[in-house]
């Protein structure tokens, strides 16, 4: 991470930042904030020392969605009074199931991908193995993130107190581009999952409507090519990637959604939320 990232503003310089902002005006520029996403497991530090630290302007907080709010750790309030304490808005409307990796995958993605005209950080250090895995993939797949670790000096197991103390660096992880599954076969997918099991000819009938081409521009009446083209276009990918398995029955072909198609469509659903 660069220096000036790192930086503690000193007290002077923090009350400058956060009072005089709304006097100023950006007139024909286009600014962009700096937002962290950050899954909560049992961390205190390693959320607020970032956030700070890199100087955010706003912080997403993804909650379990599976926990009573009024039984979490007493310390997500003090998260909470810190960030705002430093002038950093926080977004507490995120929940997923931080235990399942494709559930967490697509929050952190629908999350970089609504900031994606901002400067994004996800924090990978601050729920579990779990999120560190789905935040990583996000990050690598939408190509708008950059996922950071925070380490400490001290790591504990007690549930009650943080888990980790004071921190000792903050590091930007390397990143690796993650191609994510075409959308056009992922529409396809879509519709298999909530229709489906589907025949082939249903398959055809619904990329037609969709206008998704080759299948669209072709000739209807041309029954042997579009069968082809449902193959090579959209079908054999998802079959390939086992996203998707094929039987027959009667007279007819049928395609049904496997359960890693399921989990996929999931983690890259919002791919159809995109601009």
């Amino acid at each position: 991470m660069s220096s000036d990232e790192r930086k503690t503003p000193s007290s002077a310089e923090s009350k400058n930042t956060h009072t005089d902002e709304e006097s100023v005006s950006f007139e024909g520029l286009s600014v962009s904030d700096r937002i962290h996403i950050v899954p909560l497991g049992y961390e205190y530090e390693r959320v607020t020392v970032p956030a700070i630290r890199m100087r955010a302007d706003r912080v997403y907080l993804i909650y379990h969605e599976g926990d009573d709010p009024d039984e979490r750790p007493g310390y997500y309030e003090k998260i909470h009074d810190d960030l705002r304490t430093a002038g950093i808005d926080v977004n507490d409307n995120n929940v997923c199931n931080i235990f399942d990796m494709y559930d967490t995958l697509r929050t952190v993605a629908e999350l970089i991908q609504g900031n994606r005209e901002h400067e994004v950080y996800v924090n990978l250090a601050s729920g579990g193995k779990v999120t560190a895995i789905a935040g990583m993939i996000a990050c690598m797949v939408t190509g708008g993130a950059e996922p950071i670790y925070v380490s400490a000096a001290e790591y504990g197991q007690d549930k009650e107190v943080p888990v980790a103390k004071n921190v000792t660096s903050i590091s930007r992880l390397p990143t690796y581009p993650i191609q994510a599954p075409s959308r056009d076969p992922l529409r396809l997918l879509q519709y298999i999952i909530n229709e489906g099991p589907v025949t082939k000819q249903e398959c055809i009938e619904f990329a037609v409507a969709a206008g998704i081409d080759p299948l669209a521009e072709h000739e209807n009446d041309d029954i042997r090519g579009l069968y082809r083209l449902l193959d090579s276009h959209l079908l054999n990918s998802l079959r390939e990637d086992e996203y998707v398995e094929t039987y027959k029955k009667g007279r007819n072909k049928y395609v049904k959604a496997t359960e890693e198609g399921q989990n996929t469509l999931e983690a890259f659903a919002y791919m159809f939320d995109e601009g």
